[in-house]
């Protein structure tokens, strides 16, 4: 049979929310992961891959590939570009034993000023026999712009050129192949390249890589750039034509204001179009592109970091379970700008990122809230109310945490408070309550055993003294229970009239005695919300107190009084007094003082019981004595 101080609901409550939370977590990363489009994860996946390409050693650039540059100096010496096509004819004469020829130059238009020099140009592209041209796509991304027919028809292959950044305007990646609504996949300028250059091995690799499938550039090093030649060098043959021997040479704008230039992933300002086309074509011949999973792959790593967190945030407390989360987020984004580093191979962050960032909140919010819920069916079973009843200042909602908490700090409260009563009520059981019984018991053998000695009637005197003691007893602690547990019956009551009636119920005991009881209420209205009969009892326990303990012929005087905050109910007698070491205990429950004369200890309930009442109300009740100078009670009541 379980311990009744076991939990099994509560603990399959957690489990049931730990593997809902671990399911959900894991399908949330794996279709965030797969979700790259989504404008948040775009974003983050971005600023990611940015920041591990630069973190990352790039390589250095190819000594096979030459770029010769159309630069501010060359301009300044050839005049305003556009240039003659002869011009370009006779660099590439210069040309001759490069590799492959690739002109970044749009051909597409006849030259209006000198037609025969379009002749010429495809007469020198023809000679050299290793020359690309490029082609680009217009803005609507179908229509292609070509060189002229008599250019296209004298080059060995062309190519496109166009690059299309993402939206941050960043170049990031290019196409290959690219297929357009008719006609076969048309190849990029630096797949042509490789093509006319005879690399066998890299147009392989290329036909591994299906149309319009994105290739990631990883940038050679910007500081250890391409070799650069300016054009007019060239062409005025300051640079020997068996530089460019067997290399791949690529012409293309580089001045300021000149041709296409576009941000790149490794920063560093602007990068021209024609040294784009290097990296590309350096990718592809080392086949040193950044690889990217497949969606499988993808989603399988998603789930890598977030499993073992699932798993920490159960076993682990709160503290170590935060802990868990950052250093699985800290360690998954190292892994991954090691994978670019060592593997070229790079992990989308943003699924798993976001599904580790909400793991910690997400379930200490689901176990707190499977721990409140048992809570609160455990306070219903133990029928703790919802709130107290209204006192000064706001209270937060009922469903709030600082509202549960303060129930189970209550419900604690009472628990603790009903295992002190416990053992408060089985020492008064066994003690106050037997004592009575036992005297009986012992008067009823006397008269058995001795009938000359106990007449009958003073055996039945003595029976009915200690049953009434015994009835007195019972009462107190009803009432008492009553008090720490009744719900209050609040009415508006005037406190005047409530007191000066409990006076005038005892002015015939005190009159009996000679004492001189009188009530000061004061000119004030008295109004205040209470229980009126509880507030009697309480009231009625003091004097009948002061009565008890005050001489004949004494003197008992009742006031009210009040200040800003609070109605003051004062009780003052003229008895025996109360020794300071006692005071502090006047109030606890089945506490005694010692007794004074011929007056009994009492049975320590009736003072708790005002205690007990004037806490329920908000207010609190002190007393104010010394040996020999009689005691005043006093219980405030908030205004």
């Amino acid at each position: 049979m379980p311990s009744r101080l076991s939990h099994p609901g509560l603990h399959r409550r957690l489990w049931a929310e730990w593997l809902g939370f671990t399911i959900s977590l894991a399908l949330l990363a794996i279709l965030l992961s797969l979700w790259s489009k989504l404008p948040v994860i775009r974003e983050i996946n971005r600023l990611s891959y940015d920041l591990s390409m630069q973190a990352t050693a790039p390589p250095a650039a190819s000594r096979d590939i030459v770029i010769i540059a159309i630069d501010d100096a060359s301009i300044e010496s050839l005049g305003y570009w556009p240039w003659r096509r002869s011009i370009h004819a006779a660099l590439l004469e210069r040309l001759g034993p490069a590799r492959v020829v690739g002109l970044d130059l749009i051909l597409s238009d006849p030259h209006p000023a000198r037609p025969d020099d379009d002749d010429i140009l495809a007469q020198a592209i023809a000679r050299h026999g290793r020359v690309v041209l490029p082609e680009v796509l217009d803005p609507s991304g179908q229509h292609l712009i070509k060189p002229l027919p008599i250019l296209a028809q004298a080059a060995a292959a062309i190519g496109r050129i166009d690059a299309e950044p993402d939206p941050d305007g960043t170049l990031r990646w290019i196409e290959l192949r690219r297929t357009l609504s008719q006609g076969p996949p048309l190849p990029h300028f630096a797949l042509a390249l490789a093509h006319v250059a005879g690399d066998a091995d890299a147009m392989r690799r290329a036909e591994a890589i299906a149309p319009d499938t994105p290739s990631h550039i990883r940038f050679a090093d910007p500081g250890r750039g391409y070799v650069l030649y300016p054009y007019t060098a060239v062409l005025s043959g300051q640079v020997p034509e068996e530089v460019f021997r067997d290399r791949i040479v690529l012409v293309g704008a580089w001045a300021s204001g000149l041709g296409d230039r576009l941000p790149t992933a490794i920063g560093g300002g602007l990068m021209a179009g024609v040294e784009i086309l290097a990296n590309s074509l350096q990718n592809l011949r080392t086949s040193s592109w950044i690889r990217l999973p497949t969606p499988l792959i993808l989603a399988l790593a998603s789930l890598l970091p977030v499993l073992p967190v699932c798993l920490g945030l159960r076993v682990l407390s709160p503290r170590w379970g935060l802990a868990c989360a950052l250093g699985a987020l800290a360690v998954f984004l190292a892994l991954d700008a090691l994978l670019m580093q060592s593997a070229r191979y790079w992990l989308p962050p943003a699924g798993p990122l976001i599904a580790l960032l909400l793991a910690y909140p997400l379930w200490s919010w689901r176990c707190q809230e499977a721990s409140l819920r048992h809570i609160d069916a455990e306070l219903a079973r133990l029928r703790i109310p919802l709130r107290d009843e209204p006192q000064a200042g706001g209270h937060a909602g009922p469903n709030t945490l600082p509202e549960r908490a303060v129930r189970l700090h209550r419900a604690i409260s009472r628990l603790e408070q009903a295992a002190q009563t416990q053992e408060e009520t089985l020492g008064f059981i066994s003690h106050d309550m037997r004592s009575p019984q036992s005297t009986i018991l012992a008067a009823i053998e006397l008269r058995r055993d001795a009938p000359q000695q106990w007449s009958e009637a003073d055996t039945m005197a003595h029976i009915e003294r200690q049953a009434h003691a015994t009835l007195r007893l019972v009462d107190q602690f009803v009432q008492l229970a009553r008090a720490e547990s009744a719900t209050l019956d609040i009415h508006a009551c005037d406190l005047r009239d409530l007191i000066q009636d409990c006076c005038d119920r005892r002015w015939p005991r005190a009159a009996q005695r000679a004492i001189d009881l009188q009530f000061d209420g004061g000119e004030r209205e008295a109004f205040l919300s209470i229980d009126r009969d509880l507030m009697a009892r309480a009231i009625g326990n003091l004097l009948d107190n002061a009565i008890l303990y005050s001489p004949a012929g004494g003197a008992i005087q009742c006031t009210l009084t009040s200040d800003d905050r609070a109605w003051h109910i004062h009780v003052q007698d003229t008895g025996p007094g109360i020794a300071p070491e006692q005071i502090r205990h006047l109030f606890t429950p089945f506490w005694r003082a010692s007794a004074t004369g011929n007056k009994p200890a009492g049975s320590g309930l009736g003072l708790a019981f005002v205690q007990t009442v004037a806490a329920r109300h908000g207010g609190s009740v002190g007393c104010e004595s010394r040996p020999g100078a009689g005691a005043r009670f006093t219980i405030s009541l908030p205004a």
